[in-house]
């Protein structure tokens, strides 16, 4: 089943005119690969979105849409707490750990929605 992310992937091929085998090529690796990263059978390389957007001269909505299937369809995110302060860094590892209940999630997510609202 396509990830997202491959699902993006054959949508800059169809818009550039690119075969399976082409957009490889382009991005240096093989078809077969190519179609493990699409499928979701293997971890969508750092790389990829920086070749995407070199390659196919992506718009900017083209690489918002293109980091966000990222994004979605990984099973990981990778972030850099370093300069975080502690409170943010105790957050970020109570939520990845699952230390929080299902309410408590809700609860946090109406308030980044409502802060996202007010900073529009």
């Amino acid at each position: 089943m396509a990830t997202e992310f491959g699902k993006l992937l054959k949508v800059i091929r169809d818009n550039s005119g690119d075969s399976a085998r082409t957009m490889a090529k382009k991005l240096n690796m093989s078809p077969s690969y190519l179609s493990t990263i699409e499928n979701g059978k293997r971890n969508i390389p750092e790389e990829m979105a920086d070749l995407l957007i070199e390659t196919y001269n992506l718009t900017d909505e083209d690489k918002i849409n293109l980091k966000n299937a990222m994004a979605e369809s990984s099973g990981i995110v990778k972030i850099d707490i370093t300069d975080l302060a502690e409170k943010k860094k105790q957050m970020i590892f109570d939520i990845t750990n699952q230390n929080l209940d299902e309410d408590t999630i809700d609860l946090l997510c109406e308030i980044i929605n409502k802060k996202k609202g007010e900073q529009k």
